[in-house]
């Protein structure tokens, strides 16, 4: 097994404000027994001086723009459920702690071709999602945890490695029992590998068998047993915004936050969609704009998506400033990745514009032409949703290419109808006698006629009326 360590070291801070204004001073709080402390702090704020660990007054004696949030624990979770959808991609098999993801990759390392494809892939997509993390890669769940908050970008593949990794990292930083934290300053054990050094049985007589055992998980001397997290059957994700937003572009950025955790749970599930349901979220006082993304074919790739959400969002009205944004993905497809073969026959069909033109200028107004079974000319084409029209297989030539709106008139001498003349008959009768069942009943003759001047036409007799038309053009 290989487990990835993902730690979110400012998630407490980025749960608020996930792109500050450059300038805003900005500090999350907890309360210990001290008081109100800072626990993270932005780049304007450190810069004033403020620094974690601070009491709130020392802190807004330094800075007096600072804003304090207190510490939501609740939305921190939130956010890690969040970045666990997205997570869903590399592993199926995924833990939490406390600001850090847990996923065992090394079912997944064949798939994208080994760890630093896959690694390359999380540290592109991250910033997509507005969080900063680091990463550590182990092939035990809590060696891993521990690198990526103490030694980011530290990769042990071996067991054999494993003490050797870990041996600078300070115990503190291994538990928080205050027991077992005070004893080993006591005996004068600061790192791992001064703990690992010492006998087991000295070091569980001093310190106790508390340490021991977390030494031994550590090592993957004794099962780590972690509880899987059970992904939803269907994605919904929420964002709050830390503005408000008037303009259309502007929604872009949010868009592409959620369209990055929708592909990645979309992915992890094997599985693409056709329909995305979008929900502009306003103030309390106002109802939600909900709006819906349709494709042609199930897609899961992010940059396609956000360039038919540009096109789409260019069409919903904004009747008040947006405070939030939400994406549910309702059905999802069965997927298969297609390549397209050295000596593929044919073209390939692209319905990238049709989609495009679709988003802007809406669905309704995109249609391809669909056969229809009707043998009367006029009924036998409709306009249809592109894709969704039903081919049929007619011989060239048998057909025009140019049939009239409706058929036009012809005069007629001595049963030869005339066009600019009289019309040379060249094949046919074709009959065709339907429509009795709604109304519009036909009994026709079709003819291939040539005029003078070397038309190509599609010409009838009405076989009640006697009366010729003209009905199309070959060319």
């Amino acid at each position: 097994m290989l487990w990835l360590g993902l730690y979110f070291p400012d998630l407490p801070l980025e749960i608020f404000a996930a792109q500050p204004p450059a300038k805003q001073s900005l500090a999350v709080i907890g309360h210990g027994r001290e008081g109100a402390q800072v626990v993270r702090c932005n780049a304007p704020a450190r810069a004033r001086g403020v620094r974690p660990g601070q009491r709130l007054q020392t802190a807004l004696s330094l800075d007096g723009t600072l804003q304090a949030r207190t510490r939501d624990r609740r939305r921190e979770q939130d956010a890690l459920q969040g970045l666990a959808l997205w997570a869903l991609q590399f592993s199926s098999h995924i833990s939490f702690e406390p600001s850090l993801l847990l996923l065992e990759i090394g079912a997944s390392l064949r798939l994208f071709g080994g760890l630093d494809p896959l690694l390359a892939r999380v540290r592109r997509e991250l910033p997509g999602l507005e969080y900063r993390a680091c990463h550590g890669v182990a092939p035990v769940p809590m060696a891993a945890a521990l690198l990526a908050r103490e030694r980011p970008a530290r990769q042990v593949l071996a067991m054999v490695d494993l003490r050797e990794a870990l041996a600078d990292i300070p115990v503190a930083r291994l538990t928080r029992n205050e027991r077992v934290r005070g004893l080993v300053r006591v005996i004068g054990l600061h790192t791992v590998g001064e703990c690992l050094a010492l006998p087991r049985a000295e070091l569980a007589r001093r310190a106790g068998p508390g340490l021991l055992q977390l030494l031994d998980r550590l090592q993957g001397k004794v099962p780590d047993p972690r509880t899987p997290w059970q992904p939803p059957a269907r994605f919904g994700q929420t964002i709050e915004l830390q503005a408000e937003i008037r303009h259309h572009t502007a929604l872009v950025f949010p868009a592409r936050r959620l369209l990055l955790a929708a592909c990645g749970f979309l992915r992890g599930r094997g599985v693409a969609t056709q329909r995305l349901l979008w929900s502009l979220q306003h103030r309390e006082d106002l109802p939600d704009t909900p709006f819906q993304q349709g494709l042609l074919a199930p897609s899961r790739d992010p940059e396609h998506l956000l360039a038919l959400f540009r096109e789409r969002i260019e069409r919903v009205t904004l009747a008040a400033p947006v405070t939030g944004m939400g994406l549910e993905i309702p059905d999802c497809q069965p997927f298969a990745e297609a390549t397209q073969t050295l000596f593929a026959a044919g073209p390939r069909q692209d319905s990238g514009l049709l989609e495009r033109l679709g988003s802007r200028l809406g669905d309704r107004q995109v249609r391809g032409l669909g056969m229809c079974a009707d043998h009367r000319p006029e009924y036998s084409v409709d306009l249809t949703p592109p894709g969704q029209g039903r081919a049929t297989h007619i011989p060239p030539g048998q057909l025009p290419a140019w049939l009239l709106p409706e058929p036009s008139p012809l005069d007629a001498a001595s049963g030869v109808p005339h066009h600019g003349g009289p019309l040379e008959l060249q094949e046919g009768p074709r009959r065709i006698e339907s429509g009795w069942w709604d109304g519009v009943d036909v009994a026709r003759d079709y003819y291939r006629a040539v005029s003078r001047a070397g038309e190509r036409l599609w010409v009838f007799r009405d076989r009640r009326s006697g009366e010729w038309f003209l009905h199309g053009l070959f060319d």
